[in-house]
């Protein structure tokens, strides 16, 4: 999976910030500079988990969403398969702390959500 080239009409972001999240501080610095194409153009309002506490499997996150275990989110939705062959090319450690400590996590289908503080949107 590669990360360009880049179509006109594709929406992305560029990781400026530390991300918030559970992952280690290095992997998440790892994101800083990366490119990602957003599935959605504008920042999101969602609920979700951390990458590290956050339920395993579908039915638990569903069960922890209709108890109100989800916690709040604003930020773009990337693909999370997309994001990680991303990281690959800027830092192929920080890639494979994804696919080893959180391996179901990056998946087709699976997202991520950037918080929004820190992503700049590219024209």
């Amino acid at each position: 999976m590669s990360c360009g080239p880049w179509s006109e009409t594709e929406y992305r972001i560029r990781i400026v910030r530390r991300p918030e999240g559970e992952a280690p501080e290095w992997v998440r610095d790892a994101w800083i500079g990366v490119e990602l194409p957003v599935l959605v153009p504008e920042p999101v309002s969602t609920f979700g988990f951390g990458v590290l506490t956050g339920p395993k499997n579908i039915v638990l996150e569903w069960v922890l969403c209709v108890i109100g275990r989800a916690k709040p989110i604003a930020g773009y939705v990337v693909a999370a398969d997309t994001a990680v062959a991303c990281l690959m090319e800027h830092s192929p450690t920080a890639a494979e702390w994804w696919r080893t400590e959180v391996p179901y996590l990056v998946r087709p289908g699976a997202r991520f959500v950037f918080d929004a503080p820190s992503c700049d949107r590219i024209p």
